[in-house]
């Protein structure tokens, strides 16, 4: 009897727990923060190749770099939502993140059909949330138009710009500062580069000042920015500018701000909101990098995007309830990874011409395929930091491609990101944490 009594016990005891077992199972909302927060930072045409090569070459095969680093990996797929295409651009890729739905290349921010639906960032606002757009490059470019300035046309940047205002984004850093200020304007960066001069139709800056957003141009100004809303127009992809003006040194320009320093200002800025924050980032430097087949150039992108994601995981000690994806739209470039030999000579490129010749003031082009399968001086020989071993880069097209692109996470629902999804996985995981779905 004492043994059928203990056993009865043991079962009774086994059962309790399997109800808590359940009980939290089917509870497990309740351990998600009340208010999560949401950043998505796009290293715009990063494919897994780019992220190896900066791999490589910044951090060697012993460190991980902060973006692979991230607990939780996987792979999204960039097929657009078009019978015709294979490959998405940078415009329907960020809008299958966006609203959720695949659609035509070209659509920015609306639906299939060029329908008007809400974006992430309409859902954010909705839930009363603070909200946020950041870039290296041009802050109205169509990745961050997709989910804060819904367009039929990606080239309309003016329109793009005057959105964001109507819209009311708390936090817009970036360059791009000749969409904001109207022809003959030169606005507050020095007109430098021949792509430099304002092409607006009305001073949106002024516009945004009127709004109440406070305004920097350069380092002491945006130092001094402290929100709820901020508008930060300062010098458009610096460590590019190298290649365009001779001379250019982007350390000691006054109107650059380094990128990770502008995500630090949006986190500080945002982080007021008690209802949590949602903050779009991209490297759209690493896109153009691609497309002129510059390697150099790619490493430095690729350098301040691993800075970011270093700011951001160091905010996430503190809070938790923050959720990071990692990601890109698609790959440009067709990049490859190639040895070189034992004799110095690395093996023959056979890269396509870039879709942007630049010169690179040099004699013989530094990024376009030489005589006899040289190797150009933008595509390597790289090292692997740490070791004796070089590697170099290839290109197959001065376009996009159609590979899946690594997605690496962390956070509340960061599991969800293991595996193999569609680009709009992005959206369904976003709006599960928010509990829109």
């Amino acid at each position: 009897m004492p043994a059928v009594h203990n056993a009865s016990v043991k079962c009774a005891a086994v059962a309790a727990a399997s109800l808590l077992v359940l009980a939290g199972c089917g509870s497990s909302d309740d351990n998600q923060p009340k208010n999560p927060s949401v950043i998505i930072l796009s290293g715009d045409g990063m494919g897994p190749q780019q992220r190896t090569a900066i791999q490589y070459y910044l951090y060697g095969l012993d460190e991980r770099q902060p973006m692979d680093a991230l607990p939780y990996s996987g792979f999204l797929d960039t097929i657009p939502g078009d019978p015709e295409y294979a490959v998405t651009d940078s415009a329907a890729g960020a809008t299958a993140w966006a609203i959720g739905q695949k659609v035509p290349n070209g659509t920015t921010g609306l639906g299939p059909d060029g329908e008007s639906v809400p974006t992430l960032l309409d859902l954010a606002q909705k839930r009363g949330m603070a909200t946020g757009l950041v870039n290296d490059h041009d802050v109205t470019n169509a990745t961050l138009a997709a989910f804060g300035s819904p367009v039929p046309d990606r080239d309309l940047k003016v329109d793009i710009a005057r959105g964001y205002l109507d819209r009311g984004v708390d936090v817009l850093f970036g360059g791009g500062e000749k969409y904001w200020y109207p022809e003959g304007d030169p606005g507050r960066i020095p007109d430098a580069g021949e792509d430099d001069a304002s092409e607006g139709d009305e001073d949106l800056v002024a516009r945004a000042q009127s709004d109440g957003y406070q305004y920097a141009y350069d380092q002491p100004t945006f130092d001094a920015l402290t929100g709820p809303k901020a508008l930060a127009l300062v010098q458009d992809s610096a460590k590019r500018r190298s290649t365009e003006i001779e001379g250019y040194d982007y350390s000691s320009d006054p109107n650059y701000v380094a990128p990770e320093r502008l995500v630090s200002k949006a986190l500080e800025i945002l982080g007021t909101n008690e209802n949590g924050f949602f903050l779009v980032i991209e490297s759209d430097d690493l896109d153009s990098d691609g497309h002129e087949h510059d390697a150099q150039n790619m490493m430095l992108a690729g350098e301040s995007v691993n800075n970011m994601v270093k700011v951001i995981t160091e905010y996430q000690k503190d809070h938790p309830e923050v959720l990071l994806i990692v990601t890109a739209d698609h790959e440009t470039g067709g990049m490859t990874i190639e040895n070189v030999l034992d004799d110095g000579e690395p093996e023959p490129n056979s890269d396509q011409v870039a879709d942007d010749p630049v010169p690179y003031w040099a004699e013989i082009p530094e990024n376009m395929p030489l005589p006899g399968g040289g190797v150009p001086k933008r595509s390597g020989p790289f090292p692997i930091k740490g070791t004796d071993r070089e590697f170099k880069v290839d290109w197959t097209t001065p376009e996009h491609t159609g590979t899946m692109v690594p997605v690496t996470a962390a956070g509340p629902l960061a599991e969800r990101f293991t595996g193999v999804h569609p680009n709009t996985y992005v959206y369904d995981v976003v709006t599960e944490l928010w509990g829109d779905q």
